[in-house]
C-alpha cells in the first residue's frame, strides 16, 4: 500500500533487501552517489510508482544518496493520481509495469492533463527491447531506465531531469517577468505619442486633420512623434525613428523625447536650431553607433507655410492641387557626428494641402517575393489613396500596404497625414 510522507530514515534501516551500501563518503560531495555538480536536490520532491515493496525501498535509498529527502509513493495508477494532487512532485519514477492500467497508460494520461504535461516522468522498465522503450517515449516518457536498476544510473538520470525542471521554470519565471515590463514599457511608449482626444482638440484650434498610426515591430521600438502647439499660430510636428529595434531604440526614444520636452519654447521656433540642440546632447549621452533619424516641423497658420528641417529622414510628401511633391529631408543623423549643422527649408502649406509625414518601416517593407516598396512605391500608393478616399486618405493607404506587404511589421511604423482645413 503507497502512502505518502517526507522521508528522514537513514540509509540501512529498511531490512535485509536493502540493495549494497555505495563506497563511503568522506564528506559532503565526495561520494560518487551524493556529487554536487549541480543544483542541490534536498528541496525536490519524487514520487515513486511501483507495486514493489522492495523497488520502492530500493529506489527510495538511491535518492537518500543523491539527497533527496521529499519523498511519496504509489503502488497503483489511482494512487499516483492522488499522490500528484497531494504531493506535487517535481519528478515521477515510475513502473512501466504497474497492476490494472500499466505505467504506460499512466503516463498517456499524464500527458494528457495540462497539470502534468510537464512534469519529468522516468519510467522503469525489465523490458529492454526498442519497441518497448518506443511504447514508453510515445507514451510521454521523459526518459527510461532499465531493470535491475543501478544506483549510479538511476541518480545521475534523476538528477539531469531535476535540475533540467528547476531551470525551465527559472526560464518561464524570467520570461513572464520580461514580458510584464515589457507591456509596462510598451505603455510608457505609447504615452510619448499624443492621446487621440487630444490630438483632436490640437487639429481643431489650428484647423488641421490629423489621421495617424504608431506600430512597434516588437513589443517596444525606436519610433516616436509628438505634436504641440506654440505663439498661438503654430504647431510643431516632431518625428523620429532611432537605430535599432526593441528595448535599446526604446531607451533611446525616451532619452531624445526628454531632451524635446525640455527644450525652451521660444527654441522650437527654428527647426534647424532644435535639431542642432539635439544632436549635441544626444551625441553626450548615445552609445558610438547608435544614431536618430528625425523630422522637425514648424506649421504656421499665419501665414500657411511649413518650415522644417531634418535629420536623414524618409522623404515627407507635401499632397498639393498640382499632385504628390516629395520634401528634401536630408541632414546628418541626430547623434553621430557633434559638429552637424541642419537647413531650414520653407514650402507653402495651404488650405486644403497635405503633409505626409512616416518611418522607414513603411517604404522599405518588402512584398512576398522580396521585392522593397521604396519611396516612390511609397507615393503612388499615397496618390491612389488620395484618390480612392480624399477624406481620409491614410486608413485607405494602410490598407492597401497590409494587402501587398503584410500586416506582420519588420519594422517600427510611425504615418501622419496632416491635412489644413
Amino acid at each position: 500500500m503507497g502512502h505518502a510522507r517526507a522521508m528522514t530514515a537513514a540509509p540501512g534501516t529498511d531490512g535485509g533487501d536493502t540493495p549494497t551500501r555505495p563506497p563511503p563518503r568522506t564528506g559532503a560531495g565526495a561520494s560518487v552517489y551524493g556529487m554536487e555538480l549541480g543544483i542541490p536536490l534536498d528541496g525536490c520532491r519524487v514520487l515513486i510508482a511501483d507495486d514493489s515493496a522492495f523497488n520502492r525501498r530500493t529506489l527510495t535509498r538511491f535518492l537518500q544518496w543523491a539527497g533527496i529527502t521529499q519523498v511519496a509513493f504509489a503502488a497503483s495508477a489511482e494512487e499516483v493520481m492522488e499522490r500528484l494532487e497531494s504531493f506535487a512532485p517535481d519528478l515521477l519514477l515510475l513502473d512501466a509495469a504497474m497492476p490494472r492500467m500499466d505505467g504506460i497508460g499512466v503516463c498517456r494520461s499524464l500527458r494528457g492533463d495540462p497539470r502534468w504535461r510537464d512534469l519529468p516522468i522516468l519510467m522503469q522498465s525489465a523490458l529492454h527491447s526498442d519497441q518497448m522503450r518506443t511504447v514508453c517515449f510515445s507514451a510521454g516518457a521523459t526518459d527510461l531506465i532499465a531493470k535491475p536498476i543501478n544506483p549510479g544510473e538511476c541518480i545521475a538520470r534523476v538528477r539531469y531531469h531535476l535540475e533540467r525542471r528547476s531551470m525551465v521554470r527559472e526560464l518561464r519565471a524570467f520570461h513572464k517577468r520580461v514580458e510584464r515590463d515589457l507591456r509596462q514599457a510598451r505603455a510608457m511608449q505609447l504615452a510619448l505619442v499624443p492621446e487621440e482626444a487630444e490630438l483632436a482638440a490640437l487639429a481643431e484650434r489650428n484647423g488641421l486633420a490629423v489621421d495617424s498610426v504608431f506600430r512597434a515591430s516588437d513589443e517596444i521600438g525606436g519610433d516616436f512623434w509628438t505634436a504641440f502647439e506654440f505663439d498661438g499660430t503654430r504647431v510643431g510636428i516632431f518625428a523620429a525613428d532611432l537605430s535599432g529595434h526593441g528595448i535599446a531604440a526604446a531607451i533611446n526614444a525616451f532619452r531624445l523625447h526628454t531632451l524635446l520636452t525640455r527644450t525652451p519654447p521660444e527654441e522650437m521656433r527654428d527647426p534647424a536650431g532644435l535639431l542642432r540642440q539635439l544632436n549635441g546632447r544626444l551625441c553626450e549621452i548615445l552609445p558610438l553607433g547608435q544614431f536618430a533619424t528625425a523630422f522637425y516641423g514648424v506649421i504656421d497658420r499665419a501665414d500657411d507655410t511649413l518650415l522644417y528641417a531634418a535629420a536623414a529622414s524618409p522623404s515627407p510628401l507635401l499632397a498639393t492641387s498640382f499632385g504628390f511633391q516629395p520634401l528634401d529631408a536630408s541632414g546628418p543623423l541626430l547623434g553621430a557626428f557633434g559638429e552637424s549643422a541642419y537647413t531650414n527649408r520653407r514650402v507653402p502649406l495651404r488650405r486644403g494641402d497635405a503633409l505626409f509625414l512616416y518611418s522607414d518601416g513603411l517604404s522599405e517593407a518588402r512584398d512576398a517575393g522580396g521585392a522593397m516598396l521604396g519611396e516612390d512605391g511609397l507615393l503612388r500608393l499615397a496618390e491612389r489613396a488620395a484618390a480612392d478616399a480624399p477624406d481620409r486618405p491614410l486608413p485607405a493607404l494602410m490598407a492597401r500596404h497590409a494587402a501587398i506587404h503584410g500586416e506582420r511589421l519588420t519594422d517600427d511604423v510611425t504615418a501622419l497625414w496632416i491635412t489644413l482645413r
